[in-house]
């Protein structure tokens, strides 16, 4: 006959697993040490990530600057001068993104005439405009001088508007010599234009350009008459 094992037997076992458990969950302390060691890390991460992705814009709408001035250089070599601005404001109108007729209007500060160009209408940080209440945030800026959008520009014409280019530290850039005829910008990641260029006027018309800095991440290319004189004429223009 089998005999039952004393009952002191049975319940040591258990004892022990008692004492010496095989799986135990974190307690909230530990969990929360977990949290905080995961979002430190992940703020690690996400800080060169976000660098990353400005340089990168930053970088792409450069590139689509220099587009756009290989773009006025040859408008004005098929047409003899350089585009007027684009004031038109409706999407839906047909001369959305067209220049304006000449003579240039000056009132108010005009935008790239992009479809004239055939080119992006935006900057990377940019996006269509849909109405006319939309914000322009995004789009190229634009002034041209209006002896330059004349036509013909000939090795004798002379700019009329003083179109200035300034450092940031307030020193020039441009001279009587090199002056701007044409200036595009745009306004950088913020989407509003930074220092000089966030004040429009028809007399003193002052324009900034520099690397970045914590008050200005606007990016501002222009055509100085030199350059522009010199494709005219490799052109046979002039």
């Amino acid at each position: 006959m089998k005999q039952t094992p004393p009952l002191r037997a049975i319940e040591r076992p258990k004892q022990a697993l008692a004492r010496h458990p095989r799986g135990r969950g974190f307690t909230l302390v530990e969990l929360a040490m977990v949290l905080v060691i995961l979002a430190v890390l992940g703020a690690g991460l996400l800080v060169p990530l976000g660098s990353r992705m400005e340089a990168r814009d930053r970088q792409a709408s450069l590139e689509r600057l220099g587009d756009i001035q290989h773009a006025l250089i040859g408008f004005a070599l098929i047409h003899g001068r350089l585009p007027c601005p684009s004031t038109t404001t409706d999407p839906a109108s047909p001369l959305y993104g067209i220049e304006d007729p000449a003579p240039c209007s000056f009132a108010s500060e005009g935008r790239l005439p992009w479809r004239s160009l055939a080119v992006p209408a935006t900057d990377a940080w940019g996006s269509p405009r849909t109405a006319v209440g939309d914000d322009w945030g995004g789009h190229w800026h634009y002034r041209v001088d209006p002896r330059f959008a004349e036509a013909p520009i000939t090795a004798a014409t002379l700019p009329s508007a003083n179109l200035q280019i300034r450092g940031h530290d307030g020193s020039r850039i441009t001279t009587s010599d090199s002056q701007a005829v044409a200036i595009v910008y745009s306004t950088g990641p913020n989407r509003h234009a930074d220092g000089l260029n966030a004040s429009y006027t028809v007399t003193a018309p002052l324009y900034q350009a520099g690397p970045p800095t914590p008050d200005y991440d606007d990016l501002l290319a222009w055509l100085g008459r030199p350059l522009l004189i010199a494709r005219l004429a490799q052109g046979g223009r002039l």
